[in-house]
């Protein structure tokens, strides 16, 4: 029961302290469909846990995914933050060629480039000045026609108070 109460407080995952609370409560004696009703599982995910706590401890409880281990160490990451910190524009191309070159890592995803470069204080999102699309004629247009019915809006509030 202690190794229960110490997942239950120490844990940061609440699919961990559901489960170390359903088997405590099923310990106490409540019935699986008070457990159910309360925890809002199924009577299987009651008896799932109840039998791996009795087989395993209450450690087996706990989160058996950890993640993986980075490519690149804190420092490498860091000394890419300060490369791109150093330059006033990037492309995610760019930032995955210097890493592959300097450091033999070639992520699958682009998601860690992007965080490559937030870390380095830039955005992966590509901006433009200007937009390429914009036809000054009708800007032009646009803009009378908004005027015209603004002119028209404004009459009539004028004559409705």
């Amino acid at each position: 029961m202690d190794g229960l109460e110490a997942l239950i407080e120490g844990s940061q995952d609440v699919r961990e302290v559901k489960r170390a609370v359903s088997v405590q409560m099923g310990l106490s004696g409540l019935a699986p469909a008070q457990i159910c009703e309360c925890l809002q599982v199924s009577p299987q995910y009651v008896s799932k846990w109840k039998g791996v706590y009795d087989a395993e401890g209450a450690a087996a409880l706990a989160l058996g995914y950890r993640g993986s281990e980075s490519y690149l160490s804190a420092a490498q990451q860091q000394e890419i933050a300060e490369w791109i910190g150093s330059h006033e524009t990037l492309t995610v191309e760019a930032v995955r060629d210097y890493v592959e070159a300097h450091y033999g890592v070639s992520y699958k995803s682009k998601q860690s480039y992007y965080t490559l470069l937030e870390a380095g204080g830039m955005s992966y999102h590509g901006s433009e000045k200007v937009n390429p699309k914009r036809d000054p004629d009708q800007v032009l247009e646009r803009r009378g026609a908004l005027k015209k019915n603004w002119r028209r809006a404004r009459r009539r509030l004028r004559r409705g108070t």
